[in-house]
């Protein structure tokens, strides 16, 4: 795998930096060890591998790039831990996925388990404006009177079994991590 890199100009301090592009893999392993560290002290590659599903060296090897782009830090047989960068955008990508989940939930009917799985595809491929608005969307939501947020959501309680327009299509990347 390649890596992509590119030119962040920043708004602030009007200076360019060159950055390493994030793939969907290297995001969900950052929001992983994120959520890892939450609930236990100590991030190991024994459990991501665990969490993903796959073999040790894949995750080794994963965990080298996020090094040498400077998103994690980890020692052989050590600890995963994610720097002060990747503590920055692992605190993004958590928020992102929480609110398309909230999304899926609340407009779209979908109960949770399921909201998770779409989540997961989803998330990826939106912009960070994309999620901006999709963050304000869902505020803006809350601040409604009950009585306007109903007649939004109502949408979710119709009974969609009446229409599969979409039965045909097979589900995909449904069981276990990323397919």
């Amino acid at each position: 795998m390649g890596r992509s890199l590119i030119w962040y100009f920043s708004r602030d301090d009007f200076c360019a930096t060159l950055i390493y592009m994030l793939t969907p893999t290297q995001e969900d392993y950052i929001e992983a060890i994120q959520r890892i560290s939450d609930e236990y002290e100590t991030v190991t590659v024994t459990a991501l591998a665990e969490r993903f599903g796959c073999k040790l060296p894949t995750v080794t090897r994963t965990i080298k790039r996020m090094v040498e782009a400077g998103y994690v830090a980890h020692e052989a047989r050590g600890a995963v831990t994610l720097t002060r960068e990747g503590r920055r955008i692992a605190h993004h990508l958590v928020h992102r996925h929480e609110d398309m989940v909230r999304f899926l939930e609340l407009v779209l009917g979908l109960e949770s388990e399921q909201a998770e799985l779409d989540a997961c595809q989803l998330e990826h491929g939106l912009s960070a404006l994309t999620a901006q608005r999709l963050h304000h969307f869902l505020e803006h939501l809350e601040r409604l009177p009950e009585v306007q947020r109903e007649r939004l959501l109502a949408f979710k309680g119709r009974d969609l079994d009446e229409a599969p327009d979409f039965e045909t299509i097979p589900d995909s990347k449904q069981i276990g991590w990323r397919g």
